[in-house]
């Protein structure tokens, strides 16, 4: 047995497990920036909440309609289609557009009780 050869094949990388290996890491780098963005805006609503700044309460629902916006950004990736059997397509886009727009407002009162959630654990995290 050839010394290099074993060493070249000591360490060898199955395609299918670097594929899943991959869609784990970018769900997880996307799933702690999302995080991080409700701890940020749930630190600004609990500045405001503190001090009733009116720039602080302008900054938070601006970061509220910017997070809005990313959910809204991931219609193209994740778009339902419950009307696909449909022969009339037009109609079943529109349709589809529809439960789509629910589901990113759905998603959006999520991130907003989440907000909220957030800002009351900060609070009582003060106040120990």
């Amino acid at each position: 047995m050839d010394f290099r050869t074993y060493l070249s094949h000591m360490f060898e990388r199955p395609q299918g497990e670097v594929a899943v290996a991959t869609m784990v890491r970018n769900f997880s780098i996307w799933f702690f920036n999302l995080l991080r963005n409700f701890v940020l805006v749930g630190l600004l609503k609990y500045f405001y909440d503190k001090t009733g700044s009116p720039l602080l309460y302008y900054i938070h629902q601006f970061a509220l309609l910017v997070i809005f916006i990313y959910c809204l950004s991931y219609f193209d990736q994740w778009y339902v289609n419950v009307f696909g059997f449909l022969q009339n397509k037009r109609l079943a886009h529109g349709l589809n557009l529809a439960v789509n727009v629910i589901i990113t407002v759905v998603i959006f009162v999520v991130i907003n009780w989440a907000t909220s959630v957030v800002v009351s654990e900060l609070s009582k995290a003060h106040a120990s």
